[in-house]
């Protein structure tokens, strides 16, 4: 599966609700794929994230959700940025200032923290588990994908782990200031 493989399979599974379907839908599509393709949609979702495993990642996140970012919650944000396409994802990597005009963070910055739903909340966690989920239903082996990755010489990353130190709240003002602005007045 090529870049333009992974990033159809993930835009076009936005259709029909909410995430947890979404990854449902996703899962079943890999299913339905050979097992090397479904590799392969994790090695483009590995490739995918690094890029996202930032510092200037981290101050979108916590601008979002408003200082509320652990480490697993940052992990969960970087697959909620995949999940927003793959314009999006080119934003948050190249230009992450540029998102403050993006549907998904306009509509988060004018619900207050404190109503959001889950289906509100940034995140996608269950997209890091649809090439595992499939590759166990195409060969009954739990948890297999990480030895087949492994076996082609790839390690799954399973944390966000930059190695830029962390944006003082005035770098993020002057870095994100479209988005500093949007979220300024969000509780």
């Amino acid at each position: 599966m090529d870049t333009d493989g992974f990033w159809d399979l993930v835009e076009s599974s936005a259709a029909g609700g909410p995430g947890g379907e979404r990854a449902e839908r996703l899962t079943e599509r890999l299913a339905g794929l050979p097992l090397p393709e479904v590799l392969e949609f994790q090695l483009r979702l590995d490739e995918a994230r690094a890029p996202l495993d930032t510092a200037g990642t981290l101050a979108l996140a916590r601008l979002v959700l408003r200082g509320r970012v652990s480490d697993d919650g940052l992990w969960y944000f970087h697959v909620w940025l995949i999940g927003l396409g793959r314009a999006a994802h080119r934003l948050a990597v190249h230009d992450p200032d540029a998102l403050a005009d993006h549907p998904a963070l306009r509509r988060l910055a004018a619900l207050p923290y404190e109503r959001w739903t889950d289906d509100d909340f940034p995140d996608w966690e269950a997209l890091d588990y649809c090439a595992q989920d499939a590759h166990e239903r195409l060969t009954g082996e739990e948890d297999g994908l990480e030895d087949a990755l492994a076996a082609l010489g790839h390690e799954m990353p399973c944390d966000a782990a930059f190695a830029d130190p962390v944006w003082t709240p005035a770098r993020t003002a002057a870095r994100l200031p479209r988005l500093t602005a949007l979220f300024a007045d969000a509780t």
